[in-house]
């Protein structure tokens, strides 16, 4: 959510090259709040439009403030910064993941994926239940020339929906939409 349009233009370029932050936030506390109520895990940078918005930004959950002028590669840099300290090991159900060891346990076994695979399957891990929409997925797993109408999310998906087994059922297609993971009940 980026309030004024050139700002949100400027951030979106800035991040477009594989950003694992899918929220922007500017000069918007009551969006922020709103954001953290309905989703307290979810990571967010704010860029302010005044040095003064930094501090309440940083009050009100933002990870990241950046004020004034902003410098694209400065902001990634941020953010790929802050995308090292974020949490790396998770649990879902049957399935262990831990992304800095490249492993994947499912019911004990280990998994081999491939790296996309994997990507993917950290981004759903990180928030069971959430659905991530297509875009989203793809700005997190793949390079930033990804189509949206290519299908290779959905060919992913479906490898790694193979190598589930029994527990396939796990990552769930929100059609017209994007994909969650659920851990089994």
């Amino acid at each position: 959510m980026v309030a004024d349009p050139a700002l949100r233009a400027r951030v979106e370029s800035a991040l477009a090259a594989n950003s694992p932050w899918p929220v922007i936030v500017t000069g918007d506390l009551a969006a922020l709040a709103a954001l953290r109520a309905s989703d307290p895990g979810a990571r967010v940078v704010v860029v302010a439009l005044r040095r003064a918005d930094v501090g309440a930004a940083l009050d009100a959950g933002a990870d990241v403030a950046l004020a004034g002028q902003l410098r694209p590669a400065e902001l990634r840099a941020r953010v790929r910064a802050l995308a090292r300290r974020v949490e790396t090991r998770w649990t879902v159900g049957p399935l262990s993941i831990d992304r800095d060891a490249l492993a994947v346990m499912l019911d004990g076994r280990r998994l081999a994926l491939p790296r996309r695979e994997l990507a993917l399957l950290c981004c759903l891990a990180s928030a069971p239940g959430r659905v991530f929409t297509k875009a989203e997925l793809q700005r997190s797993c793949w390079d930033a020339g990804a189509s949206a109408e290519s299908r290779t999310l959905e060919r992913h998906a479906a490898r790694l929906r193979r190598k589930l087994g029994s527990h396939a059922a796990m990552l769930v297609t929100v059609w017209g939409v994007g994909y969650r993971l659920d851990a089994p009940v």
